[in-house]
C-alpha cells in the first residue's frame, strides 16, 4: 500500500515537471511574439467592457440593468465570458501535429499547459478588474459569495477546454474553422445573457438564451456577485452537462485522430 502510494506521488510529480515544462515553452513562445498583440488580446475584454459602456453614454442610457454601476453589470458578464473564449481558442490552437510535439510532452500536456496558463491570466484579469471598481468606489464589486462566483468560471474552463479539443480535431480537417469559431464566439456574446437579463428578456429571445450553456453560468457568476440577481431561467446541472459531455468528447476525438495520424 505504501509503495502504491509512494509511486503514485512520484509519478504525479513527473508529470507536473511535463507541465512546468510545457508552460515554459508556452511562455517562451510568447515572448518570442509581439508584445503588442499579446497586450491588445489580454485587455481585449476590458476594451470591449468600456466600448458597450461608452456606446450607452452616447445612448444616454447610463441606468444598469441591475445594480448601481452599468459597467459592473458588463464586466459581471463578459469577463467570465471570456475566460471560456479565451481557453476554447487557444486550446483549439495549442497541438499541431504529433511529430511537432518536444520529446516526453504528450498532446494533452500540451492542452492542459494552454489551458492552464491562459487560466490564469484571465482570472487573474477578472480579479483585478473587480478589484478596481470596488477600490473606485462600488460596493456591488465585492462579491457576495466568492464559492458561487467560482463554481461557473471552473465550468467555463471545462468547457473551454473539451470545446477547444474538440475544435482542434475539427481544424485538422477543416482549416477554416478555426476563423469561423471565433467569429461565432464573438458574435455569441449576445445570446448568452451578457448585455441583458435573461429573466426579463422577450420569450422569445429568452428561449434562445437559455439554450445557450453560457448563458447558464454568468447568471450563476451574477448571482454570486449580486446576491439578488434574477434567476429563474438558470439550470446548474445544464452547465455541468455540457462541461462534462465537452471534455469527455474532446479527449475521445482527440485520442482517435492522434493515434491515426501517428499512424501515418
Amino acid at each position: 500500500m505504501i509503495a502504491a502510494v509512494r509511486d503514485s506521488w512520484t509519478a504525479f510529480s513527473n508529470w507536473r515537471l511535463i507541465i512546468w515544462v510545457a508552460l515554459y515553452q508556452l511562455l517562451s513562445k510568447q515572448a518570442r511574439g509581439s508584445k503588442i498583440m499579446f497586450m491588445v488580446s489580454v485587455l481585449e475584454p476590458l476594451i470591449v467592457i468600456s466600448a458597450f459602456y461608452a456606446i450607452r453614454g452616447v445612448l444616454k442610457q447610463n441606468t444598469p440593468n441591475y445594480g448601481t454601476s452599468l459597467f459592473l453589470f458588463y464586466a459581471s458578464g463578459l469577463l467570465p465570458y471570456y475566460v471560456f473564449m479565451r481557453i476554447s481558442t487557444r486550446t483549439r490552437s495549442a497541438v499541431g501535429k504529433p511529430n511537432n510535439l518536444l520529446p516526453g510532452l504528450s498532446a494533452l500536456d500540451v492542452y492542459i499547459a494552454t489551458a492552464l496558463l491562459n487560466a490564469i491570466i484571465y482570472i487573474s484579469m477578472l480579479i483585478m478588474i473587480f478589484w478596481g471598481i470596488w477600490l473606485y468606489g462600488i460596493d456591488d464589486a465585492r462579491p457576495n459569495s466568492v464559492v458561487t462566483c467560482a463554481a461557473p468560471v471552473a465550468l467555463f474552463i471545462m468547457l473551454g477546454f473539451g470545446i477547444g479539443m474538440i475544435n482542434n480535431v475539427i481544424c485538422r480537417f477543416v482549416p477554416l474553422w478555426g476563423m469561423l469559431y471565433q467569429i461565432l464566439t464573438r458574435g455569441l456574446v449576445f445570446l448568452s445573457g451578457v448585455i441583458l437579463i435573461v429573466d426579463l428578456s422577450p420569450i422569445w429571445l429568452r428561449n434562445w438564451v437559455v439554450a445557450n450553456p453560457l448563458s447558464h453560468g454568468i447568471e450563476w457568476f451574477r448571482l454570486g456577485i449580486y446576491g439578488t440577481y434574477p434567476h429563474n431561467s438558470l439550470d446548474r446541472s445544464y452547465l455541468i452537462e455540457w462541461a462534462i459531455i465537452a471534455l469527455f468528447l474532446g479527449f475521445v476525438l482527440d485520442r482517435a485522430t492522434m493515434r491515426k495520424e501517428s499512424a501515418r
